[in-house]
């Protein structure tokens, strides 16, 4: 679809990873990591140039320009140590005792809330690890549904079938602070059927959308059945 005449508006990000080349150790294309649109404000997670390296940033639409971000550091159970300089992977906003948070899914595989009322820009804000979700597996995507009255996550993935985690102890205070071997803190299945998913979205209150990747390379959109 050409976008010659379409309209649109930008923010540009002032302290981006500098461009260092082809190759896996370039960060530029992890500026952005993920978005999304809440309240008024686009909510970003990704990497900046700074020490603190991982950034989540929230910007006014219609964009009045785009801050520094805050910085936002992690415990991650599985290699025992704290880390500020990876990414969020994916992200969902979600209301935890009546406040606005954000659930956030590192590589390897943590799930981390903030608290909304924390991304100011220039602070630097410890998030609250509250689940180990297992080693050697990269986020991709998540969304957050119900069934039977209970509130869960959809997480694909690259390693695993799509992990449906309950969101049941995600409001504790005290979050995972010592090394792990394997899972800890909230509970999830894997849907072993659901492999090759790269991305999805709500489709409807029983339904999910979602784009999957065939052995051979071929990208199918789909819809499935919440599980």
């Amino acid at each position: 679809m050409p976008l010659d005449n379409v309209k649109y508006d930008q923010a540009k990000l002032p302290n981006p990873p500098a461009d260092s080349g082809t190759g896996r150790r370039n960060q530029r294309g992890e500026s952005i990591t993920d978005l999304a649109y809440v309240d008024g404000r686009l909510l970003i997670a990704g990497l900046s140039n700074e020490e603190f390296a991982s950034k989540l940033r929230s910007l006014p639409y219609p964009f009045e320009g785009a801050d520094a971000g805050t910085s936002v550091e992690i415990f991650h159970g599985a290699h025992g140590r704290f880390e500020t300089a990876s990414p969020v992977r994916t992200f969902v906003p979600y209301e935890i005792a009546g406040e606005p948070h954000l659930l956030a899914a590192y590589t390897c595989t943590p799930l981390v809330k903030f608290p909304l009322s924390e991304l100011q820009t220039g602070a630097k804000v410890m998030g609250t690890t509250v689940a180990e979700l297992g080693n050697r597996n990269r986020p991709l995507d998540m969304i957050v549904y119900q069934q039977d009255g209970k509130d869960f996550l959809l997480i694909a993935n690259s390693s695993r079938g799509i992990m449906k985690v309950t969101t049941e102890g995600v409001d504790i205070d005290e979050g995972i602070t010592e090394r792990i071997n394997g899972t800890a803190g909230v509970k999830y299945d894997t849907v072993e059927e659901l492999k090759g998913v790269v991305q999805l979205d709500s489709f409807d209150d029983a339904h999910a959308v979602v784009l999957v990747q065939n052995e051979d390379g071929a990208i199918d959109l789909r819809t499935i059945a919440l599980p």
